[in-house]
């Protein structure tokens, strides 16, 4: 089944419906996106950019971008140290398992960053994933504390 942006949408809706204009339970539109979406559905032709500053600001992202392809849903993952949270099914209706941090060529990380991380991704029940470039190819390593 070819890939549609309904299918994969995990962005956040941030406006009240207008039935229930009170409430802080229910979204409606605006849609809130993450700038490498913008451009994931721009370069597939779902949205055009009506007005605008300027398209350079997009956000070009291999890592979104291999994710996005192995069928993930895809939101911030700011909240829990990461670059980004993964979910194999709607973010509405499940958790995530992943949290992503991607880690840049030059970048090095101590012992202490990876108790840190794989503690943190295991009190909130995730697997903490570092994510890389590899000769031209996004390369996956996961930590898992288990030291209880």
């Amino acid at each position: 089944m070819p890939k549609t942006w309904k299918n994969y949408a995990a962005s956040t809706l941030s406006g009240t419906l207008p039935q229930f204009p009170l409430q802080n339970t229910f979204y409606g539109l605006p849609l809130l996106l993450l700038p490498e979406e913008v451009e994931l559905v721009i370069r597939h032709g779902w949205a055009r950019i009506v007005a605008k500053k300027s398209t350079s600001d997009l956000c070009k992202n291999p890592l979104f971008n291999d994710l996005w392809s192995k069928g993930y849903y895809i939101t911030s993952g700011i909240k829990f140290g990461g670059n980004y949270l993964l979910y194999d099914k709607d973010p509405m209706c499940t958790h995530s398992k992943f949290i992503v941090e991607l880690l840049l060529p030059d970048q090095t990380i101590s012992s202490a960053d990876i108790i840190r991380a794989g503690r943190l991704a295991t009190n909130v029940k995730k697997t903490h994933v570092l994510a890389g470039t590899v000769d031209d190819m996004m390369t996956y390593y996961s930590i898992e504390w288990a030291g209880f």
